[in-house]
């Protein structure tokens, strides 16, 4: 029988620096670490867009008005006889742009008291919130695709084109708050409607429509 050898076990390996982290507590420190930066980051998001929020500007419109705002002395002058011939809803609570109204107004079939003319009116709310931006964006893109003019004193800001055709038409976009205000007209030169007045001077006409509809706007609730 052999003598037991004195002194330590044979080394199957080398035991690990006491001094350095198991391995186990290197990858949770390291998932800490991760979902620290995440919260972190998650909190720092959350501050810009409470400090953005404050900044979003309201509108003052919760709904659009409808069309019966838009049937003014202008209106009746423009187009005698009228007869309210559309009055359509637009959008929906859904629709990012709004909702509203679609209205069209023209001169009486055959009545020959005078030559045949029609205006349009589209009234739409955006959302309260950033509102006015929204509609702001309504009215660049409508007018967009047309050699738009501005118009001084009508609204926060207004914009003039002409949409060419068989007849041509003449519209007024305005922004008020957040709601969108667009008006066209158009008139014929002759009581067979053969021919359309030109289109600048029917943008003329838009303008004063869409002038009296903003007068008829309602005043917004006091906070």
């Amino acid at each position: 029988m052999s003598t037991p050898h004195p002194g330590p076990p044979p080394a199957f390996g080398q035991p690990e620096d006491p001094g350095t982290t198991p391995p186990q507590s290197r990858g949770l420190a390291v998932t800490l670490l991760v979902v620290l930066v995440v919260a972190v980051l998650a909190l720092a998001a959350w501050l810009v867009w409470f400090l953005l929020r404050d900044d979003v500007e309201l509108g003052e419109f919760e709904a659009a008005p409808e069309c019966g705002t838009g049937e003014t002395e202008a209106l009746e002058e423009l187009v005698p006889g009228y007869e309210r011939e559309i009055e359509e809803t637009v959008g929906s609570a859904q629709d990012p742009f709004g909702a509203g109204w679609q209205c069209r107004w023209a001169t009486t079939e055959g009545a020959g008291a005078s030559v045949p003319s029609a205006a349009t009116l589209v009234l739409v709310a955006a959302p309260v919130e950033a509102g006015p931006e929204t509609a702001a964006e309504t009215l660049r893109s409508t007018a967009g695709e047309s050699d738009a003019q501005p118009v001084e004193g009508l609204g926060d800001e207004a914009l003039t084109w002409v949409e060419e055709g068989a007849f041509e038409v003449g519209c007024v976009g305005v922004r008020v708050s957040n709601l969108y205000v667009e008006s066209c007209y158009t008139a014929a030169t002759d009581y067979d409607a053969i021919g359309s007045m030109d289109g600048v001077a029917a943008a003329e006409e838009a303008e004063i429509l869409a002038r009296a509809v903003v007068e008829e706007l309602p005043a917004p609730a006091d906070d």
